[in-house]
């Protein structure tokens, strides 16, 4: 080792000193955005990792909040593949998830981006999370993709506790729904009684989309609430509703 070398910043003390920067809430804007800057054209997996802490902090104005993490998110996309398993890694472990999920779809092959999610929200449900908005919100987050693998762990995700892990599967499973999903649905509702918030989510879905209780008639006959009907045909009609 030579005598200036010891004066020279290692890779790990270097992105240290960046992430430090980056998770600075409060700091100047463009002292965080060169930091972020410094971090993604580094590229290793480590200085990656460093560049998502943006995620986990929100700054003032909104605006500039919004634009710092769009900007993150295309330094991230910039990356390709190596942003993958640090996003992936990301994913299971935080609960930001909106942007790195928007990241992750936009470098993988989207096969390879439903498997993941697949394979995340799997992960999440045999590990919760501390705080249940990690898996509400990327539900919601893909909730254009469909899958029988992700439909099949939605599905399981409406026997949370948590009401909006519950609310953002039903929404997800109602949107691709079939004939197997419509029965799913009905069966949740009836297990919803003491569940306001899904009971009521469930009758307005159900009402909307005008599916027939078909096998389950007299069990949701006898719950429904003095604003709702059964019409002749089995559908749930909202009184004063079309």
């Amino acid at each position: 080792m030579s005598f200036l070398s010891i004066f020279k910043n290692s890779p790990e003390k270097k992105i240290a000193k960046a992430r430090k920067r980056v998770k600075e809430p409060h700091g100047d804007a463009s002292v965080r955005v060169a930091a972020c800057q410094t971090l993604a054209a580094m590229g290793t997996s480590e200085a990656i990792e460093a560049l998502l802490d943006r995620f986990k902090i929100t700054v003032a104005p909104a605006t500039q909040d919004e634009s710092e993490k769009e900007q993150v998110f295309q330094w991230l996309v910039s990356c390709d593949v190596k942003s993958v398993h640090p996003l992936s890694r990301f994913l299971r472990a935080e609960r930001q998830v909106y942007w790195p999920v928007k990241a992750l779809r936009a470098i993988l092959a989207e096969e390879e981006f439903i498997d993941s999610m697949e394979k995340t929200l799997a992960h999440l449900q045999e590990n919760p999370p501390a705080s249940p908005e990690t898996q509400a919100q990327m539900i919601r987050v893909i909730e254009d993709l469909h899958s029988s693998g992700l439909e099949e762990i939605i599905t399981g995700h409406l026997r949370e506790r948590d009401d909006d892990i519950c609310l953002a599967s039903i929404d997800y499973l109602v949107q691709h729904a079939g004939d197997q999903t419509r029965k799913t649905i009905l069966e949740c509702y009836l297990d919803s009684q003491d569940r306001p918030r899904i009971k009521a989510h469930l009758l307005d879905c159900l009402s909307e989309k005008g599916w027939v209780v078909r096998g389950f008639r007299a069990a949701v006959e006898k719950t429904l609430p003095a604003e709702y009907v059964l019409t002749r045909d089995g559908r749930i009609r909202r009184i004063g509703g079309r």
